[in-house]
């Protein structure tokens, strides 16, 4: 389907003229809700001409390549027990990409022509990082990798046929996290760790390949500045800091003089830089930075640049309440790949022709889900009970009074770096299919409002983090929204420890529970022995095995410990291959389980890691949690 924006702009208004009062949608099917998308991962090959993507084939991810020219999709891989992940063109005849095994985590890297030709392994025998295409190199991808040493990351060449890596074109001035690289494909910016003295710093080196020089250092945990990317001129930087602010703004840092230049863009309440969102978005056709990108209550932008800041504003006209996110500029500047989705849509792919300026609808996500049967995620601000402010969004079931309603607390995982943010989620909109009220909070310790309120959550797991969960059906039901006999903890990874927290800790709180893949014993998590930067990590967010008040709090804040208290109905689940919390886990709260004489469930599944990736896997067991909810919490008052 083939649009002006014009039109589009005449559609939305038409649609925005028809509204009715909604009405109870029917309960969509499990299946539905949780297949696997239609497309995913899009990528312009460097010429312009296709797009690759992965696609379901044999209910697994697998690589295809799409020909916009002749309209075709080609599929490159078969996989049947395992799934393609994270694809990216190398140059215009070869393709990169990874494929997981059985949710370990252990990414083999494959290589393969984009009509599916000369497709290999690429073998190492060191941790290799994949980095930057080279576009004047079609034989070789830059990478990070250990070989001088293997606990620190070169910059080396790997070639695209047989996966050699060459000598380093770049040795690391020490523990390495990652590398700025400018347009030129030279290695320009190192951030490095030390682990001895507790300090991170910013190293820098001119084109000419002269000796690293420091710019900036910061103790750990501390306020200082980052390298994000070089703006066109290779000279400025965009750097993301807090330094004299409580939340990350975005500056530009010349190089040449080693001064911080001016504000670009700025939140007092979010982030503008985080892990999980890259601040910057660059046109490679322009040669600059056009616009910041950043998760406020939904995704919002900030354009630097005219021409973008007018196409943005007219698709926003055009589909209101809709983030429309640029995925990716075609290297010759001729179209954009846009990301448009909601919280009540899963989105919808479309090409932007700059020359025509005309959109093309290029593929509907999950074209069986009909968003007008979906609920709206609206964000809530309230009071914990000590004054901290917390942020968080409430999705109400469609058709039904807002009020008396069986809700589900759903904590998020992480704790630390992650956020809830706004935006389709199948779960979500499976518990608000089915009659309950969802109410997911930012407890203090998430990511993206400011280092202070992470920092607010260390080795708070039990205590103050858990209390923000508590405060927040205090707060539902003060509202008349939730039955306080009918309130649900659902979570999974940290947010099954508070799961389990909630039900042990709280137990007056809630009428049934939901662990998966959750942290039962937070000792698991501090291993006796790991890198010197992972040990800090853990000891200051966790606690330090060293210190006696320390294994104190983390014996009393773990639910295995406290099993007997828990007196409601469980579902647990967990993934035997795990690498981020064992199957350990899963074993040491069913033995308490048992010894407590508790009522549970749980599901183990042999062949999956840290949550089920495998679509026939994953949709059992949601329709185990959809069984267990209408035995256990009916939505139907009483």
């Amino acid at each position: 389907m083939k649009i002006t924006l014009a039109t589009i702009v005449a559609a939305g208004a038409l649609a925005l003229t028809v509204s009715a009062a909604p009405a109870v949608p029917p309960e969509i099917p499990v299946e539905t809700l949780f297949q696997n998308p239609t497309i995913s991962n899009l990528e312009f090959s460097p010429d312009g001409k296709k797009v690759l993507c992965l696609v379901p084939y044999e209910r697994r991810q697998n690589l295809a390549v799409i020909d916009l020219e002749k309209g075709a999709k080609n599929l490159l891989s078969s996989f049947k027990d395992q799934q393609a992940t994270s694809p990216f063109w190398a140059s215009d005849n070869r393709i990169l990409f990874g494929v997981d095994d059985k949710g370990k985590e252990q990414f083999q890297i494959y290589a393969v022509n984009p009509d599916g030709s000369e497709a290999v392994t690429l073998p190492f025998d060191r941790s290799v990082r994949l980095k930057k295409r080279l576009p004047d190199d079609p034989k070789n991808f830059l990478v990070l990798a250990g070989i001088t040493y293997r606990t620190w990351w070169d910059v080396a060449l790997m070639n695209l046929k047989t996966g050699k890596l060459s000598p380093p074109i770049a040795r690391a001035p020490g523990n390495v996290e990652d590398y700025v690289i400018d347009h030129k494909n030279v290695v320009r910016v190192a951030m490095v760790s030390d682990n001895v003295t507790k300090i991170n710093k910013v190293l820098y080196r001119d084109a000419n390949l002269e000796e690293w020089q420091e710019l900036t250092s910061y103790p750990f945990d501390h306020e200082g500045w980052t390298p994000i990317a070089f703006d066109g001129d290779n000279r400025t930087l965009f750097v993301s800091s807090d330094i004299g602010r409580k939340t990350r703004a975005i500056y530009r840092y010349d190089t040449a003089t080693k001064t911080m230049g001016e504000l670009v863009f700025a939140d007092d309440t979010y982030d503008i830089h985080t892990d999980d969102v890259n601040a910057i978005i660059y046109d490679e056709s322009k040669d600059k930075v056009v616009g910041i990108q950043y998760e406020a209550d939904r995704r919002r932008f900030h354009w630097l640049d005219e021409e973008m800041k007018a196409i943005h504003g007219r698709m926003e006209k055009a589909l209101p309440d809709t983030v429309h996110q640029p995925v990716q500029f075609a290297e010759d500047g001729s179209k954009i790949i846009f990301y448009s989705y909601s919280d009540r849509d899963p989105g919808v792919f479309y090409i932007y022709d700059r020359k025509r300026q005309q959109v093309s609808e290029l593929a509907v996500i999950k074209p069986a889900i009909d968003p007008a049967q979906m609920a709206p995620k609206k964000p809530v601000v309230f009071k914990a009970r000590d004054g901290l402010t917390l942020h968080g969004y409430l999705t109400l079931p469609v058709g039904r009074d807002a009020k008396n309603l069986p809700l589900i607390i759903h904590p998020h995982g992480g704790p630390y770096g992650p956020r809830d943010m706004w935006g389709y989620d199948p779960e979500v909109q499976f518990y608000a299919n089915r009659g309950y009220a969802v109410l997911q909070i930012n407890f203090r310790g998430s990511g993206g409002y400011g280092a202070w309120f992470e920092a607010a959550g260390f080795k708070k797991w039990g205590l103050e983090m858990q209390d923000d969960l508590s405060d927040g059906v205090k707060w539902a039901v003060d509202q008349g929204l939730a039955d306080p006999k009918r309130v649900l903890i659902a979570g999974a990874s940290y947010g099954g420890y508070a799961t389990m927290a909630g039900l042990v800790y709280t137990p007056e709180l809630y009428c049934a529970g939901i662990n998966y893949v959750g942290v039962v014993d937070i000792n698991n998590l501090i291993p006796k022995a790991m890198p010197a930067d992972l040990m800090h990590w853990r000891h200051t967010r966790l606690g330090n095995p060293g210190d006696s008040a320390d294994r104190k709090r983390v014996h009393d804040t773990s639910p295995v410990h406290f099993a007997e208290r828990v007196r409601v109905p469980l579902l647990m689940a967990y993934g035997k291959n795990d690498p981020r919390v064992t199957i350990d886990q899963a074993y040491d709260i069913e033995r308490a389980l048992k010894r407590s004489n508790v009522p549970y469930e749980l599901i183990i599944e042999k062949d999956e890691g840290h949550g089920f990736r495998m679509e026939e896997k994953r949709i059992a067991f949601y329709k185990r949690i959809d069984a267990f909810l209408k035995q256990h919490v009916p939505t139907a008052a009483p």
